[in-house]
């Protein structure tokens, strides 16, 4: 089963938000390995020295979901994890916190991609991503919730 990780930064307080993360966690658990790791939220140089530190010890391909990353639809997100759920791959994925993600962190990774062209909180952020990757693992799986 593939190792799906979500570093993200400051805990999701909207309750109906977390109801959804928590709902979208819970169904991936049945798809991969995965497990969602939440850093303190604080200054944008303290988020991104405790970012940096937490990638030091990741295995596996990191992408940044990132404003300038690239676009891809929802059947191309999913082509891409079943090609590295194919290689075994372990994924993180990396959410910044209100100020983004770091210079520093982009400078050392180079895959990103985008949620979308709108600008959205970081907490609904994390909730979109969880909801496009419980589809991709859907559209792969052949289930019909794509439609």
């Amino acid at each position: 089963m593939q190792r799906i990780r979500l570093l993200s930064v400051g805990q999701v307080k909207t309750p109906w938000i977390a109801e959804g993360c928590d709902m979208y966690a819970g169904r991936l658990e049945h798809a991969c390995d995965f497990g969602r790791t939440t850093l303190q939220a604080d200054t944008p140089q303290k988020e991104e020295e405790r970012m940096l530190k937490s990638l030091e010890k990741i295995r596996g391909t990191v992408v940044l979901l990132d404003e300038r990353g690239k676009t891809l639809t929802s059947k191309d997100f999913a082509v891409w994890l079943g090609k590295k759920r194919d290689t075994g791959e372990e994924i993180t994925f990396v959410l910044g916190g209100a100020y983004g993600i770091g210079a520093k962190v982009k400078a050392e990774r180079t895959q990103s991609i985008r949620l979308s062209d709108m600008t959205f909180p970081h907490e609904l952020c994390q909730l979109v991503f969880l909801e496009q990757l419980y589809r991709a693992h859907e559209i792969l799986k052949g289930s019909g919730y794509h439609h």
